[in-house]
């Protein structure tokens, strides 16, 4: 390599370098950071790497090249060389120019940035999705103690996951990942966790995202149902995914009959459970032994309330302009209906709602009149722009009774948050079901609605929570109604599929919809964009990013002191606050999350210390980019 003194020689002018691999040639312009090292490349771990030196002196013929990373030995001569990077970081790239007769001219340092690069996974070659299916297969493989044991101690098998997440959503008091803001940061730094253990199985992969306002805008577009998917999507395939078959079970892919975590021999008893000691949520007395999949039904009906999200919907999230209304649409805008439609409510519930219509059908089909529009203390204008001009009671009853159902089921549960007198628990389920029971043996039910201990007027509050919903609904549905799907609710059985309860990370879907939640996060923050599709949306300043006080801290299920007589005490519903853990301390981060995240030094990460250490305007912190900031299919939709 040339000395000090032989890099005082006249340049042979200026060099350029451009990196390719076989996804083409990485978008500088995505990120700013690009601009901070000049002539800098991205190249991505784990990837042959094509790199040509562009310049007039390359053109000229005259100059022979010799490349050294980081000051190394020289690695490669010529004005193209194929590079493969094993680690994320920044390297620098020395060309050291000689002229034909072997002397020495001059030195030129390029920065390679290495970063994995996050894609859409229809966009993904063929060999890199197999790849990551592959590796997330061996999470549902092998238990957590068997995977570190192969692959060293950043490897979580699926069982800890799903009893981690169910853990911190069961409490009977309170759901620390979820209602309120709980959701953000706890479900992106499960997906780094579960990026962690990818990679601790081939440090190759990285987690694609699906963005399925693609397939939103086109069931939008076609005026189609929300099943429509399935018509289109290779989501629900036999190479990705897995289809289902007419029990609800995952019938072909990787994850064909996989079967639902539970208490097994190291679990203790505490660990939430439903009757028959699987992860499902209290409430989902499922006794399936496979992992449920029960698509695009509530009751017996397609839910038509819950989108698929489209362009508008994640335009919604996009153009907030506090944090915390960011927080407050991404669980429910941003991906609810995903949750919705592929985990289904099903059981009893289906037969019960049956009944229920054929009765009461005319009536929900009857126009509410202004009449009673006006009694009820609403004008028409304002009763029609919330419920429709025509057919309002079948709208109100789908959105905020069918559509909400699994809320509403849960709610009976918690029955101390809604219930007129703060009844606790009014939801109770049997305390254990051996296989030999079937699921109508052990159903949950309001036991004490059938005993008279309690009446329908105490439980309405917990189907219809909103108090402007209520309002609504008071005005215009007769008490014979609302007393009727109260009991409805109340007291026909229930099971969900996984994607629908605290045992979602089950299903392989859980893990593909949250990283497109943490690109929209990435596109309203990075410095480079602020366009979706064609349309602009609202950027905030640095100072969202910089001031923790900025961050919601809320929960639906704060209660003041003597605010219930059941818990007269003063509650918190722990995990929603900035200082809250983003993760319980038996689930690892990855190691650039970690180093960029942890700033105290302490091993654990704070659910304001994982928002910091999201920021992808910082080159040192996270060591993946996206692919793009685009959104082509929304041009002109929004």
């Amino acid at each position: 390599m040339p000395s000090a003194q032989q890099e005082v020689a006249t340049p042979v002018g200026q060099l350029a370098i451009v990196a390719s691999n076989e996804y083409g040639v990485y978008d500088t312009s995505n990120y700013g950071f690009f601009d901070e090292f000049p002539g800098s490349q991205l190249v991505e771990p784990y990837k042959e790497t094509t790199i040509i030196l562009k310049g007039t002196a390359v053109d000229s013929g005259k100059y022979n090249f010799v490349w050294s990373l980081d000051n190394g030995e020289a690695f490669k001569t010529g004005p193209k060389a194929s590079i493969k990077l094993t680690k994320a970081g920044l390297f620098t790239l020395n060309i050291h120019s000689f002229d034909m007769s072997g002397k020495y001219q001059s030195t030129q340092k390029f920065t390679l940035i290495s970063k994995y690069v996050k894609r859409e996974i229809r966009t993904m070659n063929a060999d890199d999705r197999d790849r990551f299916l592959d590796a997330a297969y061996k999470i549902w493989e092998y238990t957590t103690d068997e995977g570190r044991a192969l692959y060293g101690d950043k490897f979580t098998g699926i069982h800890t996951y799903v009893k981690e997440h169910a853990t911190a959503s069961e409490d009977i008091m309170c759901d620390q990942f979820h209602e309120g803001s709980g959701f953000l940061t706890h479900h992106l730094a499960l997906s780094n966790s579960f990026e962690a253990a990818l990679r601790a199985v081939d440090p190759s992969v990285t987690l694609p995202y699906w963005d399925f306002s693609i397939d939103g805008q086109i069931i939008e577009d076609a005026g189609k149902n929300p099943s429509y998917l399935l018509e289109f999507s290779p989501i629900f395939t036999d190479t990705w995914f897995g289809a289902v078959d007419k029990d609800d079970h995952i019938k072909n892919s990787r994850w064909a009959h996989i079967a639902m975590p539970g208490l097994g021999r190291d679990d203790p008893s505490t660990t939430p459970h439903n009757s028959y000691g699987y992860f499902r949520s209290y409430w989902n007395n499922n006794n399936d032994p496979e992992v449920v999949r029960h698509m695009f039904d509530v009751c017996g009906q397609e839910d038509l309330q819950k989108t698929i999200p489209s362009c508008k919907t994640h335009y919604a999230v996009m153009n907030t302009t506090r944090l915390g209304q960011f927080q407050s649409l991404s669980p429910a805008d941003g991906h609810g209906p995903l949750h919705v439609q592929s985990g289904g409510v099903f059981g009893g519930c289906t037969e019960a709602y049956q009944k229920f219509n054929e009765k009461w059908s005319t009536y929900l089909d009857t126009d509410v009149t202004e009449a009673e529009m006006i009694k009820g203390g609403y004008t028409k204008t304002q009763f029609t722009n919330k419920w429709g001009a025509t057919g309002q009671r079948r709208t109100m009853f789908n959105k905020a009774i069918m559509g909400e159902y699994f809320h509403i089921y849960r709610g009976l549960w918690r029955s101390h948050m809604c219930a007129l007198d703060g009844s606790a628990a009014l939801l109770e389920c049997p305390e254990s079901c051996d296989s030999s029971k079937s699921f109508e043996e052990c159903q949950c039910s309001v036991n004490k609605l059938k005993t008279g201990e309690t009446d329908w007027k105490n439980m309405y509050h917990c189907l219809l929570n909103s108090e402007e919903n209520r309002g609504y609904f008071s005005a215009v549905m007769s008490e014979d109604f609302l007393q009727e799907v109260t009991h409805m609710i109340s007291t026909s059985s229930v099971k969900e599929g996984e994607m629908l309860h605290s045992g979602s990370p089950a299903d392989i879907m859980f893990w593909i919809i949250h990283p497109v939640i943490e690109r929209l996060l990435a596109a309203k923050r990075v410095d480079t964009t602020s366009k979706m599709g064609t349309t602009p949306y609202v950027k905030w300043s640095k100072t969202v990013d910089e001031d923790s006080s900025n961050w919601l801290s809320y929960s639906y299920y704060n209660l003041a002191a003597g605010a219930n007589k059941y818990h007269p005490e003063e509650y918190t519903c722990g995990g929603h606050a900035a200082t809250d853990f983003a993760l319980p301390d038996k689930l690892p981060f990855t190691a650039s999350m970690l180093a960029s995240a942890d700033t105290n030094h302490d091993g654990r990460v704070t659910n304001w210390e994982f928002y910091v250490g999201l920021d992808p305007n910082n080159v040192y912190g996270l060591d993946y980019v996206w692919d793009n900031f685009k959104w082509d299919h929304c041009d002109g939709k929004i």
